[in-house]
């Protein structure tokens, strides 16, 4: 077959779902076939110790009789093991991206899970312009459709990264073409608890080629299946949330990025990463409040959010009026209860606060908000985000 698409599977822990998410990628096998597509499915087992030797047990046909991977249905998955230490994807992920050499790869965690159909339709999409990348349908656990990236209401073929806002979508889910992926250096930030992936997917969208999305198509399906050892679930200090910030505020291709592109970046950082981490802190229970909050959180906030908006020029004129107030108000809070004073004054701010940009003059810019709201509701009656 000429083209070929490798799912690859991270197994942190034997008690999730894995066998659901395996078995929603071989059940397409046939579908693609057809198309002249191989399917191939990577499970990498990571830091499972012994646990990864009993899953991988007879697995040399290509079974785990081991795990309950017995049977023909399973036959034709690929088994690795990685042990770093780290409890991040990262590793694994790389892990199987250096060894691939599959025309397109497609991360799945290992407690989601395809729809039927999603690779082949997504495969369909990227063939009329070679796409680099194909961005899959995200459905939510509630079932809905993620509403990102920004994608504008008359549903272009190829997107573009300011106009169609691919900063709003931090996860690479979807088909990504390997030797794209090699051309821009694509690779998952290890050592990380969390956020491994937001700059290497910030890369794909700013650097890479083409770059679709499927409308109508089957989506990739996230649950909550992941239990409570899931890494992103706990509260961490605010230096250990934004190590991959960090890391991205020094990246050299970023640093020599356009200023639109800067601001672009900053602005969705601020709005969704750095007052989502104000508002968790504020909303938390169960942990002493000078854990939540205490100088050197407040320290560290003034810092980073003065070095955003230093990355971005200077200024973020559509960074909405409340959100604007919460960022300085945070950097002064000397302790749990004036952050959420800070955080409830935010929240009663009204549909002014959050309509009214902290220069009125960007009112009506690409990334205001009121902007997005009117645009939402073109892209609601489009269709953009719909099942066919």
């Amino acid at each position: 077959m000429s083209q070929s698409i490798e799912v690859v599977i991270p197994v942190h822990d034997v008690e999730r779902p894995f066998k659901r998410a395996v078995s929603s990628a071989l059940a397409q096998r046939a579908e693609l076939s057809r198309l002249g597509v191989e399917l191939r499915v990577t499970v990498v087992l990571h830091n499972l110790g012994s646990a990864a030797a009993e899953v991988s047990a007879g697995s040399g046909a290509g079974s785990a009789a081991g795990a309950g991977f017995a049977g023909p249905e399973f036959d034709g998955v690929t088994w690795l093991s990685y042990d770093d230490g780290v409890r991040s994807p990262a590793g694994p992920r790389n892990r199987a991206l250096d060894a691939s050499t599959a025309t397109f790869l497609s991360f799945l965690d290992s407690d989601d899970h395809l729809e039927p159909g999603s690779l082949a339709a997504w495969w369909k999409a990227a063939q009329p312009n070679s796409a680099s990348v194909v961005i899959a349908p995200l459905r939510t656990p509630e079932g809905t459709i993620l509403p990102a990236p920004r994608i504008r209401p008359s549903k272009p073929a190829v997107l573009d990264p300011l106009k169609d806002g691919l900063a709003y979508r931090s996860v690479p889910y979807g088909l990504l073409r390997r030797s794209v992926l090699t051309d821009v250096g694509f690779r998952y930030a290890e050592g990380l608890r969390t956020g491994e992936d937001i700059e290497a997917t910030l890369k794909l969208w700013f650097r890479s080629g083409p770059i679709c999305y499927p409308y109508g198509a089957p989506a990739y399906h996230q649950t909550d299946d992941s239990g409570a050892g899931r890494v992103t679930s706990s509260l961490s200090s605010l230096a250990d949330e934004f190590r991959w910030l960090e890391r991205l505020l020094a990246s050299g291709w970023l640093q020599q990025a356009r200023p639109a592109e800067r601001r672009a970046v900053a602005l969705k950082v601020l709005r969704v990463h750095g007052i989502g981490a104000l508002l968790r802190r504020a909303g938390a229970s169960g942990l002493p409040d000078d854990a939540l909050w205490n100088e050197a959180e407040r320290a560290y906030w003034a810092d980073i959010s003065s070095r955003l908006y230093a990355f971005a020029g200077g200024h973020l004129p559509e960074l909405s009026r409340r959100d604007a107030e919460l960022t300085r108000a945070a950097a002064a809070a000397a302790d749990v209860q004036s952050l959420r004073t800070a955080v409830e004054r935010h929240r009663t701010a009204g549909r002014l606060g959050d309509l009214v940009p902290a220069s009125p003059a960007a009112i009506l810019s690409r990334d205001s908000v009121l902007r997005h709201y009117l645009t939402e509701r073109q892209r609601a009656r489009a269709g953009v985000f719909s099942r066919s």
